[in-house]
């Protein structure tokens, strides 16, 4: 989820949450952080045990307090775990999606990173995808982080996300472009023969 598909509240958590951490530890602390914010958000994203008792309403507040105590000791920033903490006293655990989409997005313009997803119907030989990295960050202001996606859907070709912008020279989308052709010809014939 982009952050621009985040809520409002969303965004705001994770803005104070890079504050907080930029004003502790600078770009560095910044950057631990953000891997420390994405690997627990994939762990939430993918352990519906984990979501299903903090998101309950049956548990009393006095047990997921302490539950979350005993996840975070020793394992997080300890300015995360605040973080997390407060996200529970409020009631906003079902944010962490979204709240670590921002966050990545935040972090990606404060480092100067720009996110890169080459997307490939099959996977790719990696010294091609090395390639592809190297030409890709010689042509990309600030530190292309390159990401390699396969989608069979898009049978051939690749469609190559940098930032916001796309280029799609997969074959599923001329395969469409050439269905459009075909039809609006066959429009224009009948319209003719009309």
């Amino acid at each position: 989820m982009s952050a621009a598909h985040a809520s409002p509240g969303s965004v705001v958590y994770a803005e104070a949450l890079a504050d907080a951490v930029e004003a502790e530890g600078g770009k560095a602390l910044l950057q631990d952080v953000g891997s420390v914010v994405a690997a627990f958000t994939e762990t939430w994203e993918q352990d519906a045990i984990l979501r299903r008792y903090f998101l309950a309403t049956e548990v009393r507040g006095d047990d997921k307090r302490a539950a979350m105590d005993k996840l975070v000791e020793g394992r997080f920033p300890k300015l995360l775990g605040n973080f997390l903490r407060l996200l529970l006293r409020r009631g906003r655990l079902s944010l962490v999606p979204e709240i670590g989409a921002a966050f990545r997005e935040i972090l990606d313009e404060r480092l100067g990173r720009v996110p890169v997803t080459i997307t490939t119907a099959v996977a790719v030989p990696e010294a091609d995808f090395q390639s592809w990295k190297n030409a890709i960050r010689g042509v990309v202001d600030g530190e292309a982080v390159v990401e390699h996606v396969v989608k069979p859907e898009i049978l051939a070709g690749a469609v190559i996300r940098i930032g916001d912008r796309i280029v799609d020279g997969s074959a599923r989308r001329r395969l469409s472009e050439l269905h459009t052709r075909i039809i609006e010809r066959g429009m224009q014939r009948h319209a003719l023969q009309s």
